[in-house]
């Protein structure tokens, strides 16, 4: 997605977006992307899991995440709690 999209959909000034974008990159949520001919970011697995979360718990489906009780060929299992 290109970065004045991005700021475009957020409503946010230019320098509020590039803050939270370096914030996204430092963490690993988002990639820096260059290949598509324009300067543009995407969203790494981490950044679709802490999505859906955060989508769930919008959703008020879970209020807090507890310990890991599974580890599989590509995914963790988590205890969620309930609100």
């Amino acid at each position: 997605v290109p970065a004045p999209l991005i700021s475009s959909i957020a409503k946010l000034r230019h320098g509020g977006t590039s803050k939270i974008l370096s914030s996204l990159l430092r963490d690993k949520l988002l990639s820096h992307d260059q290949s598509c001919g324009y300067d543009g970011y995407r969203l790494t697995n981490s950044g679709y899991d802490v999505l859906a979360l955060h989508h769930l718990k919008s959703r008020g489906l879970i209020a807090a995440i507890g310990d890991k009780i599974g580890t599989g060929k590509e995914s963790d299992v988590y205890l969620a709690a309930t609100p």
